[in-house]
């Protein structure tokens, strides 16, 4: 039977000892099957993805957020095995590769188009922290135990001035991550959407907003009124991190570039949150 792929990169994290074990017991399946393939290192930060046709994620959601990063804008399917803790982002365990291995490799997975955020720092028009794309989040957070002020401005209009200890900008994925921490909405990932939601406003009134993709957001922090300059850090997917100064504004919006990710037939996205996330219990 021909293959559906025929060159498979192995994405790991080689720093948990489970997602090492997985890498292996994929790796040895592929080769039993007589399929070309790469074993990559998550932190190696090598070109390793133009030239494959799949790849395959092996660890918790970090791991997966990695991979979708670095997959971003290119039509390289993406197949993440949870080999981590909760997995929420993953669609099977590395366990079940070998029993499905001829269903997906036969072209009977589906696939999901996930929104990517694009998010940048600038300061007087000037960039001086480059865009990064996060599957989950970019957040503007205090490092200290103080709250802080930021101004934000949604499509060049000023929406509001928060006092809180961050704000979390999020795609529908990242609905279900840090933003569900902080009591927001679970979005489903196939709606067009961007959410932007406060950490602990000093406010009861200042609640979640689910805005239309297509916006733009901009976000600085605001030492007006005599606030001492506590400055925030810029966060993209908890992987990439900024310390903003004095004239920076985080820009943020719905990246152009999207993930392709593998799904089983079966997948439902209730059910996930149901076994995940105990969703309704």
């Amino acid at each position: 039977m021909p293959y559906r792929y025929n060159k498979i990169a192995v994405f790991f994290n080689e720093r948990k000892e489970t997602s090492l074990l997985w890498s292996d017991r994929v790796s040895n399946v592929l080769r039993s099957r007589g399929v070309e393939h790469s074993c990559i290192a998550c932190y190696e930060h090598a070109e390793w993805k133009e030239e494959a046709d799949l790849v395959i994620s092996i660890g918790g959601d970090g791991t997966v957020l990695h991979a979708a990063r670095d997959l971003g804008g290119l039509d390289i399917p993406l197949l993440a095995l949870n080999a981590g803790t909760l997995g929420f982002l993953s669609v099977l365990h590395a366990q079940e590769f070998e029993s499905r291995f001829d269903q997906i490799f036969s072209g009977g997975f589906g696939e999901m188009r996930r929104s990517l955020l694009s998010g940048r720092v600038e300061n007087g028009g000037k960039t001086v922290q480059p865009e990064s794309v996060a599957l989950n989040d970019c957040v503007i957070k205090s490092m200290s135990s103080r709250a802080i002020r930021l101004a934000a401005n949604i499509d060049g209009v000023f929406a509001k001035t928060y006092f809180c200890d961050g704000l979390i900008v999020a795609t529908p994925s990242g609905s279900t991550a840090y933003a569900l921490a902080a009591s927001g909405p679970v979005v489903h990932p196939a709606l067009a959407a961007l959410l932007l939601l406060p950490i602990c406003p000093h406010t009861l009134t200042q609640r979640p907003l689910v805005l239309p993709s297509c916006m733009t957001l901009r976000v600085r922090p605001d030492f007006s009124g005599g606030f001492e300059r506590r400055h925030p850090v810029f966060s993209v997917d908890g992987q990439v991190n900024y310390t903003m100064n004095d004239g920076d504004e985080a820009v943020i919006r719905i990246s152009d570039r999207t993930v392709k990710m593998l799904m089983p037939p079966e997948y439902n996205y209730f059910d996930v949150l149901s076994d995940k996330l105990k969703w309704g219990e």
